[in-house]
Parts: structure tokens; sequence; C-alpha cells
């Protein structure tokens, strides 16, 4: 191109890219010896405001993932908006390259989500970024920023009239005015560029990967991560899972009650509950031989419908997620198969949980499942609603170690004494 020099300060050198509003140029600071990037924006496509908007916003932030804005000049013609120039290469292209590592990408989401906590964080007022999508990011080295904040918009106590769109496929539900705005939809675009990653390498994503895309691009923006911070925070214990990974990745664990009563359908839900808590991706499926319940009816009896929701056949209640037909994808299936003992010791699953009631009027339907089910290979017992004085009377009758399940009221919630005892139950050394 012709030297051109603009405000008797900049020297164009090069385009480097263009869109609907103008383009945007590589300049060189006469004076200073330092390269710009201009944002020539025809006065013709564009309202003063929204121009002024992005520059106002990202003159008063100061963070190495977001360019900086120096200067805003303006002709007859077009508003010149001069920022920082960002070296690197987009995610867009790094998508395309089949050498990008889960871990890589992780590393990426968890810059991108500091980045994102940021912008959130402003006071008095958060700001969103709106349009948060792979050709908007940038990795340059070991540093990613976030560019193009020319929907940005301030979240304010009066509300706003926000422009709701973006990029399809990566811009929230709510953008399309199913929801309100907030910083939620950030949040769902960066679960979005996940999936756009899955999708291109699914032979290279852990189900803790997945289950972490899934979350943040829920429909109902108060399932998804309740922040940025949140969310990063998930991304960390991924990447940490990742190098301490387990030889051996349990498949499928059946669950099945001694008799109607003992809280078999509690315990799967909870141990499903427990798999996903912790990165991983698990399902749960109800299985039985006289009659199979919708998951929502499930849900509905333990008190928790109003925090369901359904993905297209999945049922989610907080860390549960429950389908009547076997996904794709899943780390760990937990199949109930309430009371039905004998199909449940037909079923190849990697453990086997027996559930019993160890009151005196209970044992006798305990002993008869224990008696079916005691060559299965990997076989834990679980008492409920017994004492631990009575599952150490029957441990030393069978000769079998018997877990005493904690008082728990609600099976979709947490807790560090369910998570200790899920643990010790599952634990390698007790896999015999």
């Amino acid at each position: 191109m012709e030297t051109q020099i603009l405000f008797d300060r900049y020297e164009l050198l090069s385009e480097l890219g263009s869109g609907a509003a103008g383009k945007v140029y590589l300049a060189r600071h006469l004076k200073l010896e330092t390269y710009r990037a201009i944002k020539c924006i025809s006065k013709t496509r564009s309202m003063p405001s929204s121009i002024l908007s992005e520059a106002n916003i990202l003159a008063k932030l100061r963070h190495p993932g977001i360019p900086i804005v120096y200067d805003i000049e303006e002709d007859e013609a077009f508003y010149y908006i001069i920022e920082e120039y960002v070296e690197g290469e987009s995610l867009e292209k790094l998508l395309w390259n089949t050498s990008v590592s889960q871990e890589y990408m992780i590393q990426i989401g968890i810059q991108l989500c500091g980045i994102v906590s940021f912008l959130h964080s402003q006071k008095p007022f958060p700001v969103l970024h709106q349009d948060l999508k792979p050709s908007h990011i940038i990795v340059c080295g070991n540093q990613v920023k976030l560019i193009d904040f020319g929907i940005a918009s301030y979240i304010t106590s009066r509300g706003k009239n926000y422009q709701n769109y973006g990029t399809k496929g990566f811009a929230a539900p709510e953008q399309y005015g199913e929801y309100e705005l907030h910083t939620a939809s950030d949040i769902y675009a960066i679960g979005a560029v996940f999936s756009l990653y899955i999708k291109k390498h699914s032979h290279k994503s852990s189900p803790a990967f997945r289950h972490i895309a899934q979350k943040a691009t829920r429909k109902n923006p108060n399932k998804r991560y309740k922040s940025a911070g949140e969310l990063q925070q998930a991304l960390t214990r991924a990447l940490k899972q990742k190098g301490n990974r387990k030889e051996h990745l349990l498949k499928s664990i059946s669950v099945v009650g001694a008799e109607s009563g003992v809280g078999t359908t509690h315990i799967a839900i909870a141990l499903t509950s427990f798999f996903n808590a912790g990165g991983a991706n698990a399902l749960y499926r109800e299985i039985q031989s006289e009659k199979r319940e919708k998951i929502s009816n499930v849900v509905e009896q333990i008190g928790r419908s109003r925090e369901a929701e359904c993905e297209e056949d999945i049922v989610i209640c907080r860390n549960f997620r429950g389908s009547e037909s076997i996904g794709s994808g899943e780390d760990t299936l937990i199949f109930d198969y309430g009371a039905a003992v004998e199909e449940a010791c037909m079923e190849e699953a990697e453990i086997t949980v027996l559930v019993v009631n160890l009151s005196l009027w209970k044992r006798e339907a305990s002993m008869k499942a224990w008696q079916t089910l005691r060559c299965v290979p990997n076989l834990k017992i679980i008492c409920n609603h017994s004492s631990p004085m009575e599952a150490r009377e029957f441990a030393a009758f069978i000769g079998r170690e018997v877990y005493c399940y904690p008082r728990d009221t609600m099976p979709f919630d947490g807790g560090r004494e369910k998570e200790a005892f899920f643990t010790q139950m599952l634990s390698k050394e007790g896999r015999r």
C-alpha cells in the first residue's frame, strides 16, 4: 500500500483485517518507533455513541490480557481508535491445528477466565464483553489477550437496553431475549469455545473437560457456573486431575438394594453427584425389572424438581445427571437396579454396590441378597439406616467390609463426609 501518514504521527504499514464497519491497520508511531493497531470506522455505518462506548470502556481497563487504548481521532469520513498492537495468533486458527492438546486448551481457558473475572469485577458496574469467540482470543506466546470490545456493555443497577446480539454459536440464549443478560452470558461463550474444541478434538477431550463445557453452556443462566472464577477453579482441578489420572477409570457401577425402601435410589443419585462434583462425567440410569420410572419423577420425589432442568433426554439437578437411555462419552454409568438383585447379579459391572438395612427385622432380606451376590467381583456393601455397631456385626459374620452410609437427607448435595465415604469405598485398595 502507498505510504500514508495519519495525524502527523502514524504511518500505516498494512491491513490487519476488515469488517462491516471498517478496517484495522498496523501502524508505526513515527516518534516513539512503536507499533499500534488503528481501527478505521466509517461514520456512515456507525453511531458515534457505540464508537465512544468501546473506547471509553477500554480506556478505563488495565489488564495484561486486554489491549490498551491510546487515543481517539476523527476526520470527515472516519473515527479512529488507536490501540495497542496485539501480535499473536487467534484461537480460531489454533483450533484447526490438530497438535493443540487439551492441557493447552485448558491453560488458555484459565487465563481467559482471569480476564473475564477482571471485567466482571469492575466497579461500580461490571463489564460484559458479549462477543467472546475464538477469533477475538489472541494467543501471544504465554499470554492470552481478549480483543474487540465493540458491543461490550456495563451492567448497571438501573438495567440497560443491551445490544442483544453476538455471534451465532457463541452468544448465550439470553442475548436473543430469553433471559436477562448478566455475567453468565460471557461464561456461556467461554463454554461454547470449549465445545468447539471438543467437537474438533473429541478424541483428546476428557469427560471432566466435557462436563465443564456442558455446565458452562446450560440454557438457564442460573445453572451455569456462578462466576468466571468458579469456572477457572473447575478448569484448574481438571488440569490437575489429568496429571493424576487413575490407571483404570470406572465405567459402570450397579447399585441394588436387598429390598425396597433401603435407599438404593438415594445412594445411586448421591454416587452420581459425587463423581460429577469431582470433575468426572457420570450418568445415572434407573433399571427395574417391574417398572422404570421417569428420571424427572425420581427428582420430584426427592423434592428437587424446581432445581432440575432438561437438556435433550438428560435431567440435570446440581451435579446430578440422569437419563432413561445411555448417552455417549460418559466416564461412569451408575445403574440403579432398585431391589432387582437377580438382575444386578447378571450385570457385568466393574463394581456392584449392595445396599442393606441391618435392622433386626430387615436382616433376613439382607442376608439373602448377600448370598446371591457374594461371588460377584468387586462387590461393595453399604448399610443404610443402620448403626455402626450393626454394620460391624454384619461385617464380622460375612467376613467382608461393610460401609456405614452417613446420615443424608439430600442426595444432590455434596459434603466432606459423603465425599470421604465414597472415596474410601471406591479406593483401589478396597477393590478386591
